[in-house]
């Protein structure tokens, strides 16, 4: 159990959120200081601090804007993993169904370029844990990804290529003038289930993308 934010935190936490929400990349500690009317640094540095050592954010030392925050599982997810766990129903399951996906974005844009890039990793981390699933491998390109995650048996290919596209369409509704479009994705999608062979597999359908739209 992650412990309790003093007040002043709780605030700098939902500044940073909402910063990152409305800008797609995360502040500085001078940009924190400016919005949350914090002259000293060393104050807000120490509450960037507590907020790390608490479990809520995590940093990279001495790197600008590097600021992220660690989204907790929902409560819905809690309960699922706590009957499934009283009802003994993975007993006996090997769960180590492992696909190779990649998704195009629609036209080829260069959806994911810059900051965009964290954007689609951080939506990708919540989807972790949501859904119980692990990244054994993450490939942000600016017009496509290349995952390889390791789900639940029940989990299809299909199942996994689609809840991520649904997942980031209804994150682009926020920040449409970035993501023009219908959909950030194109209908082509490619999966396997022999993840050596991925990146050829993406190779052959980012190439039949492009002859089709010459």
């Amino acid at each position: 159990m992650m412990k309790p934010l003093t007040n002043k935190q709780r605030t700098v936490l939902e500044f940073v959120g909402q910063y990152f929400k409305s800008r797609g990349f995360p502040p500085t500690l001078r940009e924190i200081g400016e919005g949350m009317g914090l002259s000293n640094i060393s104050a807000v540095r120490g509450h960037i601090s507590a907020l790390e050592k608490k479990g809520y954010i995590t940093k990279e030392a001495d790197k600008a804007r590097s600021i992220r925050i660690i989204t907790q599982p929902s409560v819905l997810s809690k309960l699922k993993r706590q009957l499934h766990e009283w009802a003994h129903t993975d007993d006996g399951v090997i769960q180590n169904v492992i696909y190779g996906l990649v998704l195009v974005t629609r036209k080829n844009r260069l959806h994911f370029a810059g900051p965009h890039e964290k954007w689609m990793d951080d939506i990708l981390a919540k989807m972790a844990i949501e859904h119980g699933w692990e990244f054994l491998q993450k490939q942000i390109q600016p017009d496509h990804i290349i995952l390889v995650v390791k789900v639940w048996p029940n989990h299809s290919p299909q199942l996994v290529a689609s809840r991520i596209k649904q997942a980031t369409d209804s994150a682009r509704l926020l920040h449409l003038r970035e993501f023009p479009g219908k959909s950030l994705w194109a209908r082509q999608y490619a999966v396997t289930t022999e993840p050596d062979n991925l990146q050829e597999i993406a190779s052959m359908l980012l190439e039949s993308m492009d002859i089709k739209s010459e």
